[in-house]
């Protein structure tokens, strides 16, 4: 019910996006223009041009939903019933699985928008827009092998510090362009906010002990089919002694 509804709520967005697009509304004045021609004709044009305006951004969002799509593998493997991430510690807020997914799909989708217009832009600030964007957007594929394939919690927590840092700049050169690219973006930082906080509390939860966290080494108990081995008890056993060492003062 919860897709269903953020689906919904997509298309909904994206819709409302055709009809607010600058190179539609370009369209629409090119339209004006020739009211003297026949209403047949106008109304040709009008529905011609707002088609237009639609295909002009749509492209980009799918081709950032597809490349946001390239780690999904990677999470399902991980997330999937019986895996490594269901058997390791996670804080209480932690959303379902199922919440990621539409997420991310009207994220990037509004990603592609934004881009599509400051690629058509021919302000001062779009270059160094577009570059700034197409590192930021490197980054945040990243994440996902990072985390979910390599179990490198700590890494993924910087590579969030880094999101949230470039996209400040973004939303900075994306103001100059546009205030309306740089308003859809909020809910981006909302949420790198949010995956931020989730991916530290992780960590604390399973902090790294000679090279390895609990990720890592329920990956391997997944792989290999065994239950509770000897490395995960000596995991254990180094984390209550490092933990007794905090406790007495002693690090």
């Amino acid at each position: 019910m919860k897709s269903n509804t953020l689906s919904l709520l997509c298309i909904s967005v994206f819709a409302i996006l055709g009809e607010v697009s600058p190179f539609s509304t370009c369209k629409r004045s090119v339209i004006a223009s020739k009211t003297s021609t026949s209403k047949t004709s106008t109304s040709k044009t009008s529905t011609s041009s707002t088609s237009l305006g639609v295909i002009s951004w749509v492209p980009y969002s799918v081709g950032h939903i597809v490349g946001g799509c390239s780690g999904t593998p990677i999470v399902i493997s991980g997330t999937k019933k019986g895996g490594w991430y269901s058997r390791i510690p996670l804080p209480s807020f932690t959303p379902p699985n199922s919440f990621f997914a539409p997420v991310w799909t009207i994220l990037y989708g509004l990603m592609g928008y934004c881009f599509a217009n400051v690629i058509k832009s021919t302000s001062p600030s779009a270059h160094l827009a577009r570059k700034f964007w197409i590192a930021h957007y490197a980054l945040n594929l990243s994440w996902a092998p990072i985390f979910f394939g390599m179990k490198r919690f700590r890494l993924g927590f910087i590579i969030n510090l880094l999101l949230i840092a470039s996209l400040g700049i973004i939303l900075r050169l994306y103001h100059s362009i546009d205030p309306l690219l740089a308003y859809l973006q909020i809910p981006y930082m909302c949420w790198l906010i949010f995956a931020t906080k989730l991916n530290k509390e992780i960590c604390k939860l399973n902090p790294t002990v000679d090279g390895k966290n609990r990720g890592m080494i329920q990956a391997e108990i997944c792989n290999s089919g065994e239950g509770y081995n000897d490395v995960m008890l000596e995991y254990d056993i180094k984390q209550l002694q490092a933990k007794a060492a905090s406790y007495i003062g002693l690090d």
